[in-house]
Formats: C-alpha cells, structure tokens, sequence
C-alpha cells in the first residue's frame, strides 16, 4: 500500500511539475501613455503619433529597453528601443501578430546589443484585454528565461567571402536576384520606413545614383525591411531612387 501511495505521489508531483512547465510565467509591464524624451526627434521625422510605452526588465545593470504602441500614417503598430549605460542607442518597429496559439498579438523580435555582433532576443505578447505587455528573453537555443542573454550573432556577409545567394521581390512584383549581376559593382542598401538614419542618408544615396546612372556596371539596390504597401506608401512622400 506504501509503494501504490510513493507511486501516487510521484506521478502527481511530474503532472503538476509538466502543467506548471506549459503555463509559462511571463513577465508583464503595464503600457501606458506617451514615450521617452530621447526618441523625440524620431517620433518628429517620422510623423509618428498615439504613442505608448513600458519599460521592459533585462535583468542586465548595463542595458534597458522599452516597447510601446505607435501609429504612422494609417497603420498601427509597435516600436522598441534600447539604452546601454543609460545611453539611447537603438529605435525599431516591431509586428506583432495573431496566431493559432495566442488570441493576442505576439512575435519575438532582436534587439541589437552594443554592435552588430551580438544582439537580445525577447518574445512579446500584447495583452489587450489588460493593455499589458507579456514577455520573455530568449537565448541562443530560444529557451525561455526573465533575464535576457547576449547572443553573438553568426555573420553570413563579411569582407572577402563570396556574397550570400539573395533573391527579393521589387515594387513591380518581378523577383531580383543578385545572380543577375554577376560581374559588376553592386551597391546594397538596407533600410526600413521607420528608420530614422535610413531616411537621412536617402539624399546622399540619391546623388550617387544620378553620379553613375550612365555606368552599366554599377547597380543600386536597396532592400526594405517593410511590406510592399508600407514602402508604396513611403515613397509618395519621400524622393528614393
């Protein structure tokens, strides 16, 4: 009769130790409204507005990030930001989409770390019943964790290597790839919408273009990191060739 009640015991303790593994402990920040004074010239050059914002936990003394809610133009959307030894560093946009598994909006998105060598992984949820922000740090191996880890990042473009095999679809819906342009100069840009930088440097950009238009070997291309209705609509207002 010990040994059914030990087994007993042991079974209930694995049920409720796999229950409790399920039901993942996130770490919640209330949104509320308004945004850092630091992001203000990119809140200005980006007409962005309603903004919101939480400050998230890293467990890291070094770094703090905060997530928020924007709208620019006709969209709604989600912004994140970090600071190093209290210092602003980065500003981004970030989705959040529903899926079959969450009833609210939720994605994992990057955080660049210092330099573009390492980076902070986190899973965010949006709970808009409670207008809450649920998230979790992941590490290399996308374990789950409330401290955040610093995860060197793999680089697959760097000096003297051959060039990734890269194949996007232009505004015009035709596939480009970098295999057409075998054999001559290639000048990548990668940019979003929402990235203040990016739109400062356009002017510049611009004038290289015009400078080698008449040369065949030289081609200009640049990647967006938008879906192709926000670009569109990007480039009704702003001059990018």
């Amino acid at each position: 009769m010990k040994q059914i009640l030990v087994l007993l015991t042991i079974g209930i303790f694995f049920s409720v130790s796999i229950n409790a593994q399920k039901k993942e402990r996130f770490l919640k920040s209330k949104i509320i409204s308004g945004y850092p004074l630091e992001i203000k010239p990119i809140v200005k050059e980006l007409g962005l507005s309603n903004l919101s914002y939480s400050n998230l936990e890293t467990g890291i003394d070094s770094m703090k990030v905060v997530f928020g809610g924007l709208t620019q133009g006709k969209s709604n959307g989600y912004w994140i930001s970090s600071y190093i030894n209290n210092k602003f560093k980065t500003f981004s946009t970030v989705e959040l989409l529903k899926n079959e598994s969450s009833q609210f909006p939720t994605n994992v998105t990057d955080i660049s770390y210092d330099n573009s060598s390492k980076k902070i992984s986190v899973q965010l949820k949006h709970n808009t019943s409670t207008n809450e922000i649920q998230y979790l740090w992941l590490n290399g191996s996308m374990q789950k964790s409330k401290i955040a880890t610093i995860i060197n990042i793999e680089k697959t473009i760097e000096k003297e290597k051959i060039f990734p095999s890269v194949t996007v679809e232009s505004l015009k819906s035709d596939n480009v790839s970098i295999k057409d342009f075998i054999g001559k100069y290639v000048v990548i840009n990668w940019w979003a919408t929402t990235c203040a930088p990016c739109i400062r440097e356009m002017p510049g950009l611009n004038s290289l273009v015009e400078k080698y238009k008449s040369n065949p070997d030289v081609i200009f291309l640049a990647i967006a990191f938008d879906k192709k209705e926000e670009v569109k609509y990007f480039l009704n207002s702003k001059n990018f060739n």
